[in-house]
């Protein structure tokens, strides 16, 4: 039914949100991919190298810094994106500048409680999620490099 009526409009509804999605992605790589690495390593520098703190442990250190940033920063754009994608098909859309005015008044209504209520617990999954997928990313880093240096591929600077 839905295909239906989006093909009717020429699929123009299920791009509805895509300009805050692209922000909240942006927004993701830049403090996901940049910011937590780059935090780790200067946690991994002033407490690492002072005290017996691990990898680990200083990643969940950095992420736990990087996540409320992370939250403050999407969770506005997500809050958009949900305002764009759930008015109807048939209705009229929502453009970005109606949205923010939603959200505006939304926030005069409720306070920013209105926009962050419930991001305890998205911090807490953040900060989770983060850190496992950094480890992941670590670990097969060191895998793959182990592999190329094992078949003759790399062979590494001493």
């Amino acid at each position: 039914e839905i295909l239906k009526e989006s093909a009717a409009q020429r699929f123009a509804p299920l791009f509805r949100g895509t300009i805050p999605l692209m922000g909240h992605s942006l927004a993701s790589a830049l403090l996901g991919l940049v910011g937590q690495p780059k935090l780790q390593k200067y946690i991994q520098r002033e407490l690492g190298d002072k005290t017996s703190m691990g990898r680990a442990a200083t990643g969940l250190i950095a992420s736990a810094v990087v996540s409320p940033i992370y939250v403050c920063v999407t969770n506005p754009l997500s809050r958009l994106e949900v305002i764009m994608q759930t008015s109807s098909i048939s209705g009229k859309a929502y453009t970005v500048t109606g949205a923010i005015k939603e959200v505006i008044a939304d926030s005069a209504k409720f306070g920013l409680r209105g926009i962050f209520r419930g991001q305890g617990i998205g911090i807490a999954k953040a900060v989770i999620s983060l850190t496992l997928f950094h480890e992941g990313r670590i670990a097969l880093q060191e895998a793959f490099k182990t592999y190329n240096i094992d078949n003759g591929h790399f062979a590494p600077e001493n």
